[in-house]
């Protein structure tokens, strides 16, 4: 049931960068109002069923870092920068570079989870790269250019955001056993939403963005986490960043169909490398 959980949140998150690119606001902008619509409806329920009192109560030093610094600067940072590769390269390339994720977490897992390591992830690493490689050069008539600067840094973004999201597998992994979904979650998005409000103060708000807003503030904020952190009760660090494999399939569709995007040939290459990669890492921890 974790795993079908899981799923369900990556599916739903597969549509961020068509809502992303509709909007038409600032991405620090979409982040904040985002982030506010959620964690105001996830700070009523908690503090109407009592649970807001119970949680802070079961608190210690360490779990409060973890809960009210970590997880809150880390998704901040993971956010802005899947937000940037969204509108700065194609949305397949900014999900695939972005699940180098995996790659990140084998790596460190074994310190921070001290789960198992396995001799597989030096070559799931070095096929990963050559995956990244791939994706951040194209083909021309005189051969093998550079792609735009713009293609290129949406690219890092992405693999960047990728590195802070298995930040955010591994710490999970510590809090979902202590905290409510519904706790971590509206944390994380209270706190990065006083982050951004003094930024906002600068910036025009367009009501025809509210439907967006309110539709991810519900839904891609409140839904999806609550489905995503109580799955990793069942779920391993590793499975979990494999079942987000879902994720590129689902939003290379969704931009063909709403946006009418495909990626390039060399980039879906170098996509499929970054995904075999993180294959092989699930097949030798099951093993």
């Amino acid at each position: 049931m974790g795993h079908l959980k899981i799923i369900a949140a990556i599916l739903i998150w597969s549509s961020l960068g068509i809502f992303v690119r509709r909007i038409g606001l600032p991405n620090a902008a979409i982040v904040f109002y985002s982030a506010a619509i959620a964690g105001l409806f996830q700070f009523a329920l908690l503090a109407l069923t009592g649970g807001m009192k119970k949680e802070l109560n079961a608190s210690s030093q360490t779990n409060n870092i973890l809960l009210f610094i970590g997880i809150p600067a880390i998704s901040l940072a993971n956010v802005l920068l899947f937000y940037f590769a969204f509108t700065h390269t194609t949305i397949a390339n900014a999900v695939l570079s972005h699940y180098t994720a995996p790659i990140f977490v084998a790596v460190m897992a074994p310190l921070f989870l001290k789960e198992r390591s396995h001799k597989t992830i030096w070559i799931a690493i070095l096929l990963s790269s050559a995956g990244m490689w791939l994706m951040l050069w194209m083909p021309s008539s005189s051969g093998v250019m550079p792609m735009s600067v713009n293609e290129r840094n949406g690219i890092i973004a992405g693999a960047s955001s990728g590195f802070a999201y298995a930040l955010i597998i591994l710490t999970l992994r510590t809090l979902a056993s202590r905290y409510s979904p519904l706790f971590i979650i509206c944390i994380q998005n209270c706190i990065m939403s006083l982050i951004l409000l003094p930024f906002m103060l600068v910036i025009n708000f367009p009501m025809q963005s509210l439907p967006y807003l309110i539709t991810m503030g519900m839904v891609h904020s409140t839904i999806a986490p609550l489905l995503y952190v109580q799955g990793f009760r069942s779920v391993k660090a590793n499975e979990a960043a494999i079942l987000g494999y879902f994720e590129p399939v689902g939003a290379t569709l969704l931009a063909l169909v709403f946006l009418h995007e495909s990626p390039g040939l060399i980039s879906l290459l170098g996509g499929a490398l970054i995904l075999f990669s993180g294959y092989m890492i699930l097949k030798a921890g099951t093993n």
